[in-house]
């Protein structure tokens, strides 16, 4: 069941993501057919990706965690980093840094 809902997870992120944003400025300067083939790759790639690495650090914390203990402090820590990631990505958009980091 763990698997199932990583891999739901990163299927949701995937396609909510704030990437989106990135696919679409691009297919603006396509146009047409191609636009449509861009979007679609780009929308297909980050479902794909992020599915994968949820399910790959699900597997990878579960078969690393031997006890339930291990395995729920797994989870927390797993939380808190993806909490502090996304503060450290809104604060950087805050400060306007983030292209120096992510350009």
């Amino acid at each position: 069941m763990n698997k199932l809902v990583s891999f739901g997870v990163g299927i949701i992120h995937g396609i909510a993501g704030p990437g989106g944003i990135l696919g679409v400025i691009p297919a603006i300067h396509l146009g047409g057919v191609k636009a449509a083939f861009y979007l679609v790759s780009f929308c297909f790639t980050s479902v794909l990706v992020m599915a994968l690495f949820a399910g790959c650090w699900g597997h990878t914390t579960s078969k690393l965690a031997n006890t339930k203990s291990l395995q729920f402090k797994m989870n927390i820590f797993s939380s808190f980093l993806s909490i502090a990631v996304g503060l450290l990505w809104c604060v950087l958009i805050y400060l306007g840094k983030l292209g120096d980091y992510f350009d």
